[in-house]
């Protein structure tokens, strides 16, 4: 460094111990080690690097809404115990004044559409009301509580999407944006099943080090504690995201993945109900709830009903859904019956023992989404998987800080180094 002297000349400016500010050691800096060099390492790291970037917000939106939504049914009774619960006992108020209870108490211009039975003693009948709107393929829906011991209604103004675990069920499925919105939280779906591919890749240990990849380094500096937080982290969770993420893409297009299954095995798709009609007779009265309710338990006698699609108009036909033991699907069930609403006669059967691969394929993704394929212990892995992303962001988002500020003073540094 050079400095003026007192009669005009430049002298050198000695200086035993330069001011030098501390530069980043390379150890420091998060290196990945553990993969042989590949030539598409650079694009493989550049995409993960802007999937996070750009899309990592999304994924946290995504899976901190859908770690609320395994509970979501718990969360609205804890939060409405006096609408959705009961402390009532004894015997049930009979089904078809339930069902009359609940057409009575429909939103103006609505109809019943289906009706929850309680899975629990202390849970309440769930009459699902459908009401049109101005477009001819989109229906607001209602829903009315009924305590099945004393017949009351307990509510009879809940529009789904209105009240706050269906808000956030509807931001989890669509961001409020109806088919849009399904298809962005599918595209999100694919981008976050990248993500973890690419991130795969980048961590996969080299031949011997498989041990050391899935434990961490003591007296690393402050970025690669992140950087091991970020990997270790995103290690062990790979699987249960990459199954959610799956899954999700499933949800958010189920024509395009059921139509890939049945590549391999058929697939039943029993939601298109439309093919599954009753007959009308003249002079002959439709069913009651009661009536079909007793043919299907003649017919599965081992089979608890969870869900009955009330038929609206002449040619509907009542649909019940059942958990018979075995199933998978613990609260619901898998197992399905459509019954002519006159005659009582079986249009369709659609059991979980029959199953083809492809039907049992299909029917394991929404389980596995919300975790209920495993029961509690599965709600809870996936309630706890949903805090993954965060971690996941926030240590990226902190390599990233301490990586720019290392920049930085490296820059100061050489600056100092040039004036020397």
């Amino acid at each position: 460094m050079y400095m003026m002297n007192g009669d005009g000349t430049i002298a050198r400016l000695s200086i035993a111990t330069p001011p030098i500010v501390p530069e980043t050691r390379g150890a420091d800096m998060p290196a990945v080690e553990s993969f042989p060099r590949h030539p598409f390492r650079k694009l493989w790291l550049r995409v993960h690097l802007y999937l996070g970037l750009f899309g990592g917000a999304l994924f946290v939106f995504m899976s901190l809404t859908g770690s609320v939504l395994v509970f979501y049914k718990a969360i609205d009774e804890w939060l409405n115990p006096a609408l959705l619960t009961t402390s009532g006992s004894g015997l049930y108020k009979p089904l078809n004044k339930v069902v009359a209870t609940a057409q009575a108490a429909a939103p103006s211009g609505g109809w019943l559409e289906s009706l929850e039975l309680p899975s629990h003693e202390h849970e309440v009948f769930k009459a699902w009301h459908k009401v049109p709107t101005d477009r001819v393929d989109q229906f607001r829906w209602y829903l009315v509580t009924i305590d099945p011991y004393t017949g009351s209604v307990l509510s009879r103004d809940r529009e789904w999407g209105t009240y706050l675990v269906s808000f956030i069920y509807e931001l989890h499925e669509s961001l409020l944006l109806d088919e849009l919105g399904r298809t962005l939280v599918g595209f999100v779906a694919i981008f976050l099943l990248i993500s973890i591919s690419t991130g795969l890749f980048l961590w996969w240990p080299r031949s011997g080090k498989v041990r050391q990849a899935f434990l961490p380094v003591t007296g690393a500096s402050p970025i690669r504690r992140h950087y091991q937080w970020h990997k270790l982290t995103g290690a062990y969770s790979a699987i249960v995201l990459a199954v959610l993420a799956f899954t999700g893409v499933y949800l958010a297009f189920p024509s395009y993945v059921i139509p890939l299954v049945s590549a391999f095995s058929s697939v039943d798709e029993s939601s298109d109900d439309g093919a599954v009609q009753s007959h009308p007779v003249s002079g002959v009265p439709a069913l009651s709830a009661e009536q079909a309710v007793e043919l299907v338990r003649r017919l599965f006698p081992d089979g608890r009903i969870t869900y009955i699609g009330i038929p609206h108009k002449a040619a509907d036909a009542y649909e019940m859904t059942m958990h018979r033991p075995g199933d998978f699907r613990e609260t619901v069930g898998n197992s399905m019956v459509w019954l002519d609403q006159y005659s009582g006669a079986v249009l369709k059967v659609h059991d979980w023992r029959n199953f083809t691969a492809g039907d049992t394929f299909v029917a394991w993704l929404f389980p596995l989404h919300n975790g209920k394929a495993f029961g509690m212990i599965g709600r809870w892995v996936v309630f706890f998987a949903g805090f993954v992303p965060l971690v996941l962001y926030v240590t990226a988002l902190r390599m990233w800080w301490l990586k720019r500020r290392a920049h930085r003073r490296q820059g100061v540094t050489g600056f100092v180094r040039e004036m020397m």
